[in-house]
């Protein structure tokens, strides 16, 4: 079957010595296994499309039994020009990859995860909304579409009883979970406030992926930020 999808670039690596395999977050597929073959050579015009974050459209013949997927055609839908250019950015759009790929199943589709992830990567590029704002939405998206969603009446959740004490930490979670983001105004939430609802956040993906606390963009996110006083 012949499958025509918009793609996000989760990771690429080498393979052998002149290919490459890209994982990536199809639209109507989900998360698939890419092979680009003789793509380390000079003559090759297919990998640059496969770098990390890049927003494509992807054409391929599906074959169930191969565990890597051929190419047939590829297309730039989205070039992003200002993501590159803020670390900020850079460093939370890695880690928003890194999350992806790790939560995410292979041959799953999650369309409304997929739509979210393109319209944050957009906000990033457009610069309409804080990226703290669109990280922590991005955070709970995940949570909620692999059927974690965070109960906000939840009594026996020791941390989020915890939160409930902070007003303002409560409804900006509340805004989060409802997708309410644009009601957000982060200039209102102190330095530590942040930090505690970025931890929440954290925690509440820890507990539910096992594992995740070995993913290292975090650290990233934390050393560069904290630094900075950003609340992360």
């Amino acid at each position: 079957m012949i499958i025509n999808t918009n793609a996000i670039v989760l990771k690429t690596f080498s393979y052998g010595e002149t290919s490459l395999i890209s994982r990536c977050f199809t639209k109507d597929k989900g998360k698939i296994s890419f092979i680009i073959k003789g793509a380390k050579s000079k003559k090759n015009l297919i990998s640059p499309y496969f770098q990390p974050l890049s927003y494509i459209n992807i054409i391929y013949t599906e074959n169930g039994k191969r565990e890597l997927q051929i190419v047939s055609k590829v297309s730039f839908i989205q070039i992003w020009t200002q993501i590159p250019l803020s670390l900020r950015k850079m460093s939370l759009s890695q880690s928003i990859l890194e999350i992806s790929d790790f939560t995410l199943e292979k041959n799953d589709p999650y369309i409304d995860l997929f739509n979210i992830l393109v319209k944050t990567f957009q906000s990033f590029e457009s610069g309409d909304i804080d990226e703290n704002i669109l990280f922590w939405n991005y955070e709970c998206k995940i949570l909620s579409e692999m059927g974690f969603m965070i109960n906000i009446e939840d009594n026996y959740d020791s941390e989020l009883i915890s939160l409930k004490k902070n007003d303002k930490i409560f409804n900006t979670i509340q805004q989060l979970i409802n997708g309410n983001i644009l009601d957000i105004d982060l200039d209102t939430i102190s330095l530590d406030n942040k930090k505690k609802i970025s931890k929440f956040l954290y925690q509440k993906l820890c507990s539910c992926f096992e594992g995740f606390e070995r993913l290292k963009s975090f650290k990233v996110i934390k050393d560069i930020f904290l630094v900075n006083k950003m609340g992360f």
